[in-house]
């Protein structure tokens, strides 16, 4: 799988300035994740812990998937679209069997 790492960094910093959109309610995406917005924005303009990105192309616009590895146990992923803002669509967790099945198949560079 191609890596789209460098046209997302890209993007993110093209469209920073304008903010963030979501796709589900603000409330949601803080508790399924247990952690705040502003944490979830910081997290996504600063690419610390990102380890893969991949591409859609759904219902005709261009999403990625931000795969974001915090240790061997826990990780994230965010679906995000540019519109007009940063459109976050959702964001969910990852367990630690996920992840190992990912370091195997999609993490291989």
């Amino acid at each position: 799988m191609k890596d789209y790492s460098e046209e997302v960094k890209r993007l993110i910093e093209k469209f920073k300035e304008r903010g963030f959109e979501y796709g589900r309610p603000k409330e949601y995406l803080e508790f399924r994740n247990g952690t705040s917005i502003k944490e979830i924005e910081k997290e996504l303009l600063e690419q610390r812990d990102l380890k893969f990105i991949e591409k859609q192309l759904r219902e005709g616009e261009k999403r990625y998937k931000l795969y974001y590895v915090y240790n061997k146990r826990k990780g994230r992923v965010y679906v995000i679209t540019f519109r007009n803002k940063i459109r976050i669509i959702t964001i969910y967790p990852l367990g630690p069997g996920t992840l190992n099945k990912y370091h195997k198949k999609r993490f291989k560079k």
